[in-house]
């Protein structure tokens, strides 16, 4: 059996990574969604403080992506570290959490190549 707290740290560490994937993926849609609030606004000659409170939404959610990608890029550092540490070690890696963490770290990849990082 593998140790508890290796597994323990891989679980934790690859919810990390889910966590904060799923965090930049929603930032990015919300910029998408407050930039056409803001377009809709000034289409339809809305109050100048309801355009500027729309673009202060779409504003703060723009800054949130690179600080998301930062976190995201530090914690899938970490992870890559760990599933490579323990790829040598039968009982880890036959465990659930490493064939979760493994496949995280291949999908965060994945969307990155598709994105052009």
């Amino acid at each position: 059996m593998a140790d508890a707290q290796t597994l323990r740290q891989l679980k934790i560490k690859t919810g990390v990574v889910k966590r904060l994937f799923k965090e930049e993926a929603l930032y990015r849609e919300e910029v998408v969604a407050a930039a056409a609030q803001v377009d809709r606004l000034k289409d339809s000659g809305a109050d100048g403080a309801d355009v500027r409170n729309a673009e202060r939404v779409r504003k703060d959610s723009e800054q949130m992506i690179p600080r998301t990608r930062k976190q995201l890029e530090e914690g899938l550092v970490a992870l890559q570290d760990l599933v490579g540490a323990l790829h040598s070690d039968a009982a880890v890696a036959a465990s659930q959490e490493y064939k979760d963490a493994f496949s995280v770290v291949q999908q965060v990849e994945a969307a990155w190549k598709g994105e052009g990082q």
